[in-house]
């Protein structure tokens, strides 16, 4: 039982700490690129932006996956 409290909790930080890189990542990005991935890619429908900014995320997902294991 508490085996897997403590699994579930290990899961939520993890988690946490990877939106709060990605969220940093973003606006790294944004910030070299200088301009607003939200706008274009909501607004103005740009889908090959949304397929960079989601290889983003997947590359570090995986980044991440191997620093925990």
């Amino acid at each position: 039982m508490w085996k897997i409290l403590g699994n579930i909790i290990e899961m939520c930080v993890y988690s946490t700490v990877y939106l709060i890189i990605v969220l940093v990542v973003l606006k790294i990005v944004g910030a070299m690129f200088s301009t607003e991935f939200e706008k274009k890619i909501s607004e103005d429908g740009n889908v090959g932006l949304a397929i960079i900014c989601a290889c983003l995320f997947i590359g570090i997902a995986i980044l991440l996956s191997a620093v925990v294991k």
